[in-house]
């Protein structure tokens, strides 16, 4: 019988005592239940190839082959082959033992490194879910060792991203209803705005006209405003002006001044006149506001156009009648407390000649850190040619200048081919009234005319004279000689008028007297 085997199994395997978190514990343990399925596996082969059958003669001891001496060898070979199938078998269960008690360690030390973990606070050995606690392990894991306070501060974050979150998402919503109820608001004050402006025909006697009007890019409809008049002995009226200001309490302010203004053109008054009359029914009406304006007559009968500003842009004219406007003492706006309605300029209008009324927002339409300015808006004008319309003129602007922070209104008349052609001089009004420092700006005005200084001292003379008589007086200069001709004009009846020869004043016994006018 052969002696047992003795195998000498190591011991099981221990984990090092560290103070670590289940994770580390875990990543410490991976390493070694990775050599114990090692080990397991190829034990469990063994086992196999053990259970398949061992040749005879292996572990079992010597064995012979069978051979023997002469005469009797075989008895002695068959003992040996006896011998040697029974240490085979031996040998087979004492392997077969051998390997029942290395899978009974490799048992226990399963269950020890179980034992561990769990006692690190992880969770048991899950085989089939990839490693110790499944895919979720590791958030559990993290979450368990947080302290409480942390978690506090985290959960108040987590509700202050949910609550800007929500605010968000409400304050676009707001947002976007806003915008679509202002577009509409706005669509309502454009409807508004057209509503109030007049309704101008395209040929109004020897005149084409076309107005139109481009609201601006803001919170609500301006004051600006335009009206084109007929009136009798073949005259006609245009009015464009500008109240300051937006929405619905301009509006009411704007068709109040557009039909004040057309009420005094309409009386035969000329425009300047017209200027002073509305001034003064306005300075205590509270409801007024600074208002920028231009009135023009055109008389058919004459073929001139006449025109006065109140704080406003001159008329831009294109054709024979071009010129640089005197704009030395301009007229202020009505509204502030000011005499407005003191200066007036006639041109000859004859046939296909043109005359661009606008308000101040083609002016001050933005380009680059700049605004457009009268030059560029003139030569948007020239460039429209015969068939410029107000429509077009205002398209253009829009396209050249980089925003229109203002509303932008436009009128523009045209002579037909069978108005009358006019006297060709150009004539310039100042009313004097004997206010400080009238008498430099009158000055100013009479260089502007090119007046001789000696006929402008003769003239300014003569015209303190009829304002310390009467209240008032007008300097007239009439443009059509190189240096112009001026007269002093009486304010009453019964006052002898007075022309210079020639723009140029010898003395006073060269004045000569002319016919008498009113007021």
């Amino acid at each position: 019988m052969n002696p047992p085997v003795h195998v000498q199994l190591p011991p099981p395997p221990s984990l090092p005592h560290v103070n670590v978190g289940p994770t580390v514990v875990q990543h410490t343990v991976n390493p070694v239940i990775d050599r114990v399925n090692n080990t397991t596996s190829r034990v469990n082969r063994t086992i196999s190839h053990t259970s398949s059958g061992t040749p005879s003669g292996v572990g079992g001891g010597p064995q012979s082959n069978g051979s023997g001496g002469p005469g009797g060898t075989g008895n002695r070979g068959g003992g040996g082959g006896t011998g040697g199938a029974a240490g085979g078998a031996g040998g087979a269960a004492a392997r077969r033992a051998t390997a029942r008690r290395v899978t009974a360690a490799i048992a226990g030390t399963r269950g020890n490194l179980g034992n561990a973990i769990a006692a690190a606070g992880g969770a048991p050995l899950n085989p089939s879910s990839g490693g110790p606690g499944g895919v979720f392990k590791p958030i559990r894991d993290v979450i368990r060792v947080i302290p409480d306070a942390v978690k506090i501060v985290i959960a108040g974050l987590i509700a202050l991203a949910l609550a800007l979150i929500l605010r968000s998402f409400f304050a676009e919503r707001r947002t976007r209803r806003l915008e679509s109820e202002r577009a509409e608001l706005l669509g309502d004050f454009g409807l508004l705005q057209r509503a109030l402006l007049a309704n101008v025909p395209d040929r109004i006697g020897a005149l084409d006209t076309s107005v139109d009007y481009r609201p601006a890019d803001g919170p609500g409809a301006g004051g600006d405003f335009y009206d084109v008049v007929e009136m009798q002995d073949g005259r006609v009226g245009i009015i464009v002006g500008d109240v300051c200001g937006h929405g619905r309490d301009t509006l009411e302010l704007s068709a109040f001044m557009r039909y004040t203004l057309r009420t005094h053109l309409t009386m035969g008054v000329e425009p300047r006149a017209a200027l002073q009359n509305a001034a003064r029914q306005l300075g205590n009406d509270p409801r007024a506001e600074l208002t920028t304006v231009v009135l023009a007559v055109y008389d058919g009968a004459a073929g001139s156009l006449t025109y006065a500003c109140a704080g406003h842009e001159p008329p831009i004219l294109v054709g024979a009648p071009a010129h640089d406007p005197v704009t030395v003492g301009s007229s202020p706006p009505i509204g502030v407390g000011m005499e407005t309605g003191l200066r007036q300029t006639t041109v000859s209008l004859p046939p296909g000649s043109m005359a661009f009324f606008f308000t101040d927002g083609l002016v001050e339409a933005r380009l680059g850190d700049g605004l457009l300015g009268r030059e560029r808006v003139s030569e948007v004008a020239r460039e429209l040619g015969p068939g410029a319309s107000a429509k077009a003129l205002l398209e253009r602007i829009a396209e050249r200048a980089d925003r229109a922070p203002d509303d932008m209104a436009a009128c523009v008349i045209r002579a037909r081919d069978d108005a009358k052609r006019g006297d060709t001089a150009r004539i310039e009004d100042l009313e004097l009234e004997g206010v400080p420092g009238e008498e430099e700006r009158a000055r100013k005005f009479l260089e502007a005319c090119r007046m001789p200084p000696a006929a402008a001292d003769q003239l300014l003379d003569q015209a303190g004279t009829e304002v310390a008589e009467f209240g008032a007086a007008v300097l007239r200069v009439r443009l059509d000689t190189r240096e112009g001709r001026a007269e002093v004009l009486p304010s009453e009846p019964g006052v002898v008028r007075l022309e210079p020869n020639d723009g140029a004043i010898e003395d006073q016994d060269s004045l000569r007297p002319i016919t008498r006018i009113s007021a």
